[in-house]
Parts: C-alpha cells; sequence; structure tokens
C-alpha cells in the first residue's frame, strides 16, 4: 500500500503539479488552505506533509506550530517548500520540527527523491534498534525513544534523538557537518549543513549543562561527543 502524502500549499498550479508528479510513488491529497489541511488531518493522518509557507488563510509557520499542538500532526514528517531561505527561516521551521527544507519553485523531481529519503528514515529505520547507551549523566533507549539527563526524562524530536544516539556512539571522534546531514538527514553532502549546526544548537538547549559540556564544535571540522574522563 502506497505511502500517503499531503500538500498544503496555496498555489493551486503547483499543488496540480506536484501532485500530479508525485502520484506515480504515493498516495496524494492536496489542499491550499490551512483549515482544509487541519480538517483532512483530523480524518486522515498522512504519512508526510509537504507544506508551502504562503497559505492563504494562515502563515505557514503559524500553522505548522497548531499542526504539532494536534494529535495526528505532532509527529508527522514535514518537507517545508517555501519562496524564501533566511537563516532565520530555516531554524525556526527546524524548531519545529521539519524534516527537510526546500526553495520554491520545487522542482517535482526533487520533491520525490526527498519525499523517499525522509519516508524510508522516518518508517524503516525505526525497525533496527540499537542498545541503551548511558555516557556522562545522558542516557538513551532507542526501543523506546527515551533519554534522561541526570534521570530526569528529556523529550526530544525523532532526529534530535537520532542525532544525539549517532553522537553518543561515535563518543570521542569528530564527525563532520557532512556526515551528520548524510547519515542522520539522508541527504548528499552538497546539501545545506546549516540543519546541523540548527539542531545541534538546539540539542544541547534542550540537554542542558551536560550537553553544552559533553557535545563539542571542532572548528573547521564538525561536533563530537566527549567520551567519559578516565
Amino acid at each position: 500500500m502506497p505511502y500517503n502524502l499531503l500538500i498544503v500549499d496555496g498555489d493551486s498550479e503547483s499543488n496540480g503539479r506536484l501532485a500530479q508528479g508525485l502520484r506515480q510513488e504515493f498516495d496524494v491529497d492536496a489542499c491550499e488552505l490551512a483549515r482544509q489541511a487541519l480538517d483532512r488531518l483530523r480524518a486522515r493522518k498522512p504519512d508526510l506533509l509537504a507544506l508551502g509557507l504562503d497559505l492563504p488563510d494562515m502563515d505557514g509557520m503559524t500553522f505548522l506550530k497548531v499542526l504539532r499542538e494536534t494529535e495526528n500532526g505532532k509527529d508527522i514528517p514535514v518537507i517545508i517548500m517555501s519562496l524564501k531561505k533566511t537563516e532565520e527561516s530555516v531554524q525556526q521551521a527546524y524548531d519545529l520540527g521539519i524534516d527537510d527544507y526546500m526553495t520554491k519553485p520545487v522542482d517535482v523531481r526533487e520533491l520525490l527523491v526527498r519525499s523517499r529519503t525522509v519516508l524510508r528514515r522516518h518508517f524503516e529505520r525505526a525497525e533496527h534498534w540499537g542498545a541503551a547507551l548511558a555516557i556522562q549523566g545522558i542516557e538513551i533507549d532507542p526501543s523506546q525513544r527515551r533519554c534522561l539527563v541526570n534521570g530526569k526524562r528529556v523529550v526530544l524530536r525523532p532526529r534530535e534523538f537520532e542525532l544525539l544516539e549517532i553522537l553518543m556512539r561515535k563518543a570521542g571522534r569528530v564527525l563532520s557537518r557532512n556526515y551528520l546531514l548524510e547519515t542522520v538527514w539522508g541527504m548528499s553532502s552538497s546539501s545545506d549543513t546549516r540543519a546541523v549546526d540548527v539542531m545541534v544548537s538546539r540539542l544541547r538547549h534542550k540537554l542542558g549543562a551536560r550537553g553544552r559540556k559533553s557535545i563539542e564544535t571542532v572548528s573547521k571540522m564538525g561536533y563530537t561527543f566527549l567520551p567519559p574522563s578516565d
């Protein structure tokens, strides 16, 4: 049974073009208004949401915030489609747990490839859990997607958890931004690595003092999770 993809964009012509191209592989639904999207989300939870930020009845970022507060929308993978791509807009979007950010006009072939990548990571990678791990007061249990800092639960979004897990499993090694982009995001090293910096910053904030101490920036190279001191 094909994955269900919901396109929400104020541009009806773009909606039709993208929907037609994606239907070769996905079960596609499309709408132009935020209120229509919320109605459809209540009736049926899609596997992936492709969201344009220029909606006629609601700012796209506002819609994304509302989406994350709903039961059906709190963990849906999201690909943003936007006319602009600034550092501020990208950071705001990733702070709201998106999976990818594309600039309009969106090429349907590229959206198809990115959609496959996001869905594969979201649904198939979850079948291969690693063992629980604890380093310097930070504990993770991939089988339950649980993270504890000094014994206290910290809620992480799926990709935040994946980033923390790979940093911890390779503690002591410097991981480049390109490596993390390919491993956690499933994106090529030619893509924008700013997403990595944004997520590391957010992860440190959520983990508090432990995160700021344990996840170290290595100038011009990437990041490393410091191993336990002897």
